[in-house]
C-alpha cells in the first residue's frame, strides 16, 4: 500500500511538472480543465446525480461559477497585455492579486467550518446533505483550487511552485499512512476520526506534520543557498504555512470520506483503476492549495518575497 502511494504520487509529479514547466498559461490551463472535469463528474456522483440531464446542468453551473469568477479576478488565461509578476515580464492581463487573496482567504475560511463539520459527523448531517448545498461545496472546494494552481503558474512560469505544492501534499499522505502504519499500531491505533475513517490515526497526522515540516525545510534551504537569502521571519512564515498546510490536507482527506460515506460509496469514481476516482487523488489538494496559495500570494505583495 505505501509503494502504491508512492508510485501514484511520482506519477502525479511527473504529470503536473510536465504541464506547468512546457505549456504556457492558456494551455496550462486548459490542462488544469482536463483534471477538473472527471473530479467535476464525479462530485455530482455525490450529489447523487444520476441522469446525464443532471450532470449537464451540474457542469453549465459550475462552469457559469468559474467563468465569473475568471472575469471578477481579471485572471489572464489569454490575456495580451504585458504585465510585471514575480519579477518578470509576460504577456499577460492585469490580475487582481487582491481578489486571489480575498478569495483563497474565503477559502481558507470555508475548510475551518468543513473541519467543524468533520468533528461533529454524523450529528448535524441534516444542515449540509441536501443536493443543492453538496453542490455548492463543490464549488467552493474546486474553483479556489483551480485559479490557485492557475495564480501559482503566473508566478512561477517553469511551474516550481505547483510542484513543491503537489510534492508537499503527496509527502503528507505518504507521511502519514508510514506512522499510521507503524506507530499507529503501537499506540493501539487512536482513531483521528473513527466516524469517517477508522484507519486514519493520530500517530499519523503526527507523522504527516513531521515529514511536511522536514521536506518544506529541505526546500527552503535548497532555495536559501541555490537562489536568494531569505530572512527569519520570511522562513518562519514558510514553516507556520507549512504546518498549515499539512493540517489543512489531513481535513480535505477526511472531507471526502465523509462526503463518500453519506453517498455509501467506497471511492468517488473509476476513473483511475486501482487507485479510485480523480477525487481520491487530489482531495487533500482541494483544501491545501488556498492555504498554500494565500501565503504565496501574500508574500508576494506584501513582503515582494517571490
Amino acid at each position: 500500500m505505501l509503494k502504491q502511494r508512492v508510485i501514484t504520487a511520482v506519477i502525479m509529479l511527473a504529470v503536473l511538472y510536465a504541464g506547468t514547466a512546457w505549456l504556457a498559461l492558456p494551455w496550462f490551463a486548459g490542462f488544469m480543465t482536463l483534471i477538473l472535469l472527471p473530479a467535476l463528474y464525479e462530485w455530482g456522483k455525490l450529489m447523487g446525480l444520476r441522469h446525464w440531464q443532471h450532470h449537464a446542468t451540474w457542469f453549465a453551473l459550475f462552469g457559469s461559477c468559474l467563468l465569473f469568477t475568471l472575469t471578477a479576478l481579471r485572471l489572464p488565461v489569454m490575456g495580451l497585455d504585458d504585465v510585471q509578476i514575480g519579477g518578470a515580464t509576460a504577456d499577460y492581463e492585469p490580475l487582481s492579486v487582491n481578489g486571489i487573496v480575498a478569495i483563497s482567504a474565503l477559502a481558507v475560511l470555508y475548510w475551518l467550518w468543513v473541519f467543524w463539520t468533520i468533528r461533529s459527523y454524523p450529528g448535524g448531517s441534516r444542515r449540509w446533505q441536501a443536493r443543492w448545498k453538496i453542490g455548492l461545496m463543490g464549488i467552493a472546494c474546486l474553483i479556489p483550487s483551480w485559479v490557485g494552481l492557475v495564480y501559482l503558474k503566473m508566478l512561477n512560469e517553469e511551474g516550481w511552485l505547483v510542484l513543491i505544492l503537489v510534492a508537499m501534499v503527496s509527502v503528507v499522505d505518504i507521511g502519514a499512512f508510514f506512522a499510521g502504519s507503524i506507530w499507529g499500531k503501537k499506540e493501539g491505533r487512536r482513531p483521528l476520526a473513527p466516524a469517517l475513517s477508522p484507519k486514519k490515526t493520530w500517530a499519523g497526522l503526527w507523522g504527516g506534520l513531521v515529514s511536511c515540516t522536514l521536506f518544506t525545510w529541505g526546500v527552503l534551504a535548497w532555495i536559501h543557498l541555490q537562489y536568494r537569502e531569505l530572512s527569519a521571519s520570511v522562513w518562519a512564515l514558510l514553516m507556520m504555512i507549512s504546518l498549515l498546510l499539512a493540517v489543512y490536507s489531513v481535513v480535505g482527506d477526511l472531507f471526502e470520506s465523509m462526503l463518500k460515506r453519506h453517498r455509501g460509496i467506497k471511492d468517488s469514481g473509476r476513473t483511475l483503476p486501482g487507485h479510485g476516482g480523480v477525487l481520491d487523488r487530489i482531495d487533500s489538494l482541494l483544501a491545501a492549495t488556498p492555504v498554500f496559495v494565500l501565503g504565496i500570494a501574500l508574500l508576494s505583495r506584501v513582503l515582494e518575497v517571490i
